[in-house]
């Protein structure tokens, strides 16, 4: 096979030039005809198969001389197939047509070369930013990016035969490496900061090997995934191919280098990719691209991208990080993608994506995304999102955002946004938003937004914000500042809050206290009062609301509404009574105030008969007042002193 291979290679420029002179008809025919392409970070060998299919030719080159593995992008409208391969190929190859061919040959002289790569930490791996990578004889140099990534272009191999890349950084030895001229070289050089080393080149591919899947070590033996590394730049392809197991085929052992587009395993199998259809009884191995449909009765497993219906009974993995997949998968068990998802993915346990999602997510359990999500997440117990959510969120127990959220989420339990939330957070016990909500808040115990709440918070127990421009409702309501509205029994405000306590006497009760919490633009008033006479008892307590009214530093009006029951002697025959109270106030200092004003008091007699030593008219049998029924309506006063 070595034998052949090379022969081939080296009889490939007679016979191509042989060719070319028996078809000199055909010169500039191809080359001068328009098409437009537009591609984005894709294969070039898939670049140049696009090229001849929009052209309605057929390319001819060597494969050692086309990298497999480079990726380039490239947009043209209505160029010639010259203009396209001078813009694809940056000039360094030479074009000559044959017929219905194109052969590509390297320019033989004045050539240039790529180098590339990334820079790592030899201990941690981590890539080194900012680091200097350089040619010294050629004065050629340039920085690795914030992701270690570089990339030199060298002068051609017959002015320097030979190239030594070397590497410095602060802190750290300088790394040389000789490297092979006159082609483009994908490397990953390792630094220590101790001593010294010299790493051989080592070959990046876009695609994820599945030969190092736990799933590929279980069901590939050594040998295969031996041939697989040695073979990895030799793809073919083929109509169909039918197999047992894998390397037990209508292929034989070279199976896992061939491009189908009709798979049939009984067993399993195990390919280059697909195009088209590939069954599967048990699963499916694929390791490069794999597009249409892919069934397996176990699982399936593609080192390339996905673009189609992919249906595993038990588990699907697509392990292309840059494309993953765009389509639909649908899995008994698990879903897992290391690139983005465009689709529907949906798995009865769990679904994995690695980088960003746009469409849906659906599992009986966990839903997580590394990235972004411009979709919705419906998990049965736990969702998790470490990217910005732009949609919705729903669970039986728990969503999470770790940055941004503009749509809603539904929780049984739990909600939390660790960015900011736009929209609206549901949750039947917590919701938490840390850097701020412009939404709404609703939870069964209690929301906390450690930003600022822009609309509403509603919790059955407690609300907490750092800052409130919107509103409040809850038992007790908590932040730090607020120009907003809280509203609830208990309301505190950190700074610039309005917190007192009133001891206060009316014609009714000469005895009262009160505490008023909130803001001066809205607070909440708890108040409880009592007669000191042994044979005319009366006990009250109610809940009220107040506005406060700057007039100078020394005075201020407040207009407060308050309902009150009254106790007296019946349990069972609870009256109400009600006061709209304007009160001036007269501050004496910072800390206390004397108040008094007029009240319009309306009170509703509910008690059969008195009761002994209780009162029983209200206000007093000799106080004037409008009886209409069992209800009264009188003018009062109240008076009293108000601390802090």
């Amino acid at each position: 096979m070595r034998l052949t291979a090379g022969l081939l290679k080296a009889c490939f420029p007679i016979v191509a030039f042989i060719l070319f002179s028996s078809y000199c008809s055909y010169a500039q025919h191809i080359l001068g005809k328009p098409i437009s392409i537009e591609v984005n970070r894709q294969p070039l060998p898939d670049v140049l198969k696009l090229i001849s299919q929009k052209g309605g030719f057929y390319f001819s080159y060597n494969n050692n001389i086309i990298k497999a593995d480079s990726l380039v992008s490239i947009s043209a409208n209505n160029q010639t197939v010259k203009q396209v391969l001078d813009l694809l190929l940056e000039g360094n190859y030479q074009y000559k047509e044959t017929g219905n061919y194109i052969i590509l040959q390297r320019n033989a002289v004045g050539q240039q070369y790529a180098i590339y790569g990334y820079v790592v930490d030899k201990g941690s791996g981590q890539r080194i930013a900012n680091a200097s990578v350089y040619e010294k004889h050629q004065l050629i140099s340039t920085l690795t990016n914030e992701q270690g990534y570089f990339r030199l272009r060298l002068k051609d191999k017959e002015r320097y035969p030979s190239a030594m890349i070397t590497v410095s950084k602060d802190l750290y030895t300088d790394t040389s490496l000789i490297i092979k001229p006159g082609y483009d070289q994908e490397i990953s050089i390792a630094i220590l900061p101790a001593k010294s080393i010299t790493l051989t080149p080592v070959v990046i591919t876009q695609y994820s090997q599945v030969e190092k899947t736990w799933l590929g070590r279980l069901f590939l033996s050594s040998r295969q995934r031996m041939q697989s590394l040695n073979l990895s730049k030799f793809f073919t392809e083929q109509p169909v191919q039918t197999s047992v197991t894998p390397g037990l085929g209508s292929h034989g052992k070279l199976g896992a280098q061939v491009i189908n587009k009709f798979s049939l395993n009984m067993i399993g199998g195990y390919t280059a990719g697909l195009d088209g259809v590939e069954i599967g009884t048990i699963f499916n191995i694929d390791k490069k691209d794999v597009q249409y449909v892919q069934v397996a009765g176990g699982f399936n497993v593609v080192g390339g991208r996905f673009k189609g219906v992919q249906v595993g009974g038990l588990h699907n993995n697509v392990l292309d990080s840059i494309q993953g997949v765009e389509g639909v998968q649908i899995s008994g068990f698990s879903n897992l993608v290391k690139g983005p998802f465009i689709g529907a993915q949906v798995g009865g346990i769990y679904n994995k994506t690695g980088t960003s999602l746009e469409g849906v997510q659906i599992s009986g359990f966990i839903n997580r995304i590394k990235g972004d999500i411009k979709g919705a997440q419906v998990g049965g117990i736990y969702n998790q999102v470490n990217g910005h959510m732009e949609g919705a969120q729903t669970s039986g127990f728990i969503n999470v955002t770790k940055e941004n959220l503009n749509g809603a989420q539904i929780a049984g339990i739990y909600n939390q946004t660790d960015g900011t939330m736009e929209g609206v957070q549901i949750a039947a016990a917590f919701n938490i938003a840390r850097k701020g909500a412009d939404g709404w808040q609703l939870a069964g115990l209690g929301n906390i937004n450690k930003g600022e709440t822009k609309k509403v918070q509603t919790g059955l127990l407690f609300n907490y914000t750092k800052k409130l421009s919107g509103v409040q409702l809850g038992l007790v309501n908590i932040a730090d500042s607020s120009s907003g509205y809280s509203i609830g029994l208990i309301n505190i405000i950190k700074k610039g809050g309005y917190h007192k306590l009133v001891i206060s006497a009316n014609e009714v009760l000469p005895l009262n206290v009160a505490i008023k919490t909130g803001s001066s633009k809205l607070y909440s008033i708890l108040t409880a009062g009592m007669t000191v006479s042994a044979h005319h008892k009366a006990y009250a307590f109610g809940f009220g609301i107040g506005k406060a009214f700057s007039l100078s530093q020394k005075l201020e009006l407040t207009t407060e509404f308050t309902s009150q029951s009254l106790y007296l002697g019946d349990w069972g025959h609870i009256t109400a009574m009600s006061r709209l109270e304007p009160n001036l106030h007269l501050k004496l200092n910072r800390m206390v105030s004397l108040f008094t004003g007029p009240s319009i008091a309306f009170y509703s007699q509910e008690l059969p008969a008195p009761v002994k030593d209780y009162k029983y008219h209200i206000p007093g049998p000799n106080y004037p007042a409008i009886s209409i029924n069992d209800a009264r309506l009188w003018i009062g006063w109240n008076v009293g002193i108000s601390f802090f």
